[in-house]
């Protein structure tokens, strides 16, 4: 066989060998949320009740803040106390009113979903 056939071969090879291994990696990398639960929107009807302002105003306030970072810690009370003020502000409300609001609303942990749901059965 010449010289040149297997230099084409061997970058055919490479060439698969390099598809097949960013496949696998590309595969594996949408696996990595999935084992995260969807994160919720908060109840904004409820919180702008409360609250008595309009539910547009909550809604808009906490898009343009966005939520909490997640991480597999629960928040510290000076991420929390820094999230409520931004969400305060952008309600154009004070943030003493807000924070009952927030923590009336709160999600749970999802250790501790896992955990309520246990006792139930």
């Amino acid at each position: 066989m010449p010289r040149r056939a297997f230099a084409s071969i061997d970058a055919l090879l490479a060439i698969a060998c390099t598809v097949i291994f960013a496949g696998g990696v590309l595969a594996q990398s949408g696996d990595r949320d999935q084992g995260a639960p969807p994160r919720r929107e908060p109840p904004y009807e409820k919180i702008a009740t409360d609250l008595g302002i309009p539910a547009d105003r909550v809604r808009d306030a906490f898009r343009k803040v966005g939520p909490p970072a997640r991480s597999e810690q629960p928040p510290t009370e000076q991420q929390r106390a820094s999230h409520a003020q931004a969400l305060a502000t952008a309600m154009n409300v004070p943030v003493d009113k807000l924070k009952p609001v927030l923590e009336k609303y709160r999600p749970e942990p999802p250790a501790q979903r896992g955990a309520s749901t246990e006792k139930r059965s």
